[in-house]
């Protein structure tokens, strides 16, 4: 079950706080599409999900990339250890899932596995994260294929002992 990420103080992680190039606005909106709709039980917004994609990809791929964001955001969803985090479509800031999906998705079409298994155990709170990083890979795959390629989104090696939780207040987003 997902859940809407408190607006009043959010800590942020330091790096790609938002999203600002065309694979990743696509990614988040996506991502907040399908996390509001298994949240709110809204089939509106899973059907906002395939309007989205028909603005950013030609017809005969948008079923491709709808059924890829269907299998990850299904995974991630129901194999979470805690309810998925997401903010408003108008927010430009992710909060802490949103980065780590974003970050999933980008070490999965770099290769970098390490990065992978990182990401997808604080994304699900879990170490059963196969499914999830299968899932990953293949939106990976499918985006790439498609022009579609994130940047690095990985934290620092120095930022990755700090937790959020420990951020200073610097780091704080007021919304």
């Amino acid at each position: 079950m997902a859940q809407h990420a408190n607006p009043v103080m959010q800590r942020t992680p330091p790096v790609a706080i938002h999203a600002d190039a065309p694979a990743e606005k696509l990614f988040i909106t996506q991502y907040r599409c399908w996390t509001a709709g298994y949240s709110l039980c809204n089939r509106t917004c899973l059907n906002l999900a395939r309007v989205v994609l028909q603005s950013y990809v030609t017809p005969c791929c948008v079923n491709t990339l709808y059924d890829a964001f269907h299998f990850f955001a299904f995974t991630m969803n129901t194999q979470a250890q805690k309810p998925i985090e997401w903010r408003p479509d108008a927010c430009r800031y992710l909060c802490r899932d949103e980065y780590l999906a974003l970050r999933l998705i980008s070490s999965s079409q770099a290769g970098d596995f390490n990065e992978e298994v990182s990401a997808a155990t604080d994304l699900l709170g879990m170490d059963e994260i196969h499914l999830l990083v299968t899932a990953s890979r293949l939106l990976a795959h499918a985006l790439k294929v498609r022009g579609f390629v994130f940047g690095p989104a990985a934290a620092p090696e120095d930022e990755r002992s700090t937790s959020t939780q420990d951020a200073p207040p610097s780091r704080l987003t007021l919304h």
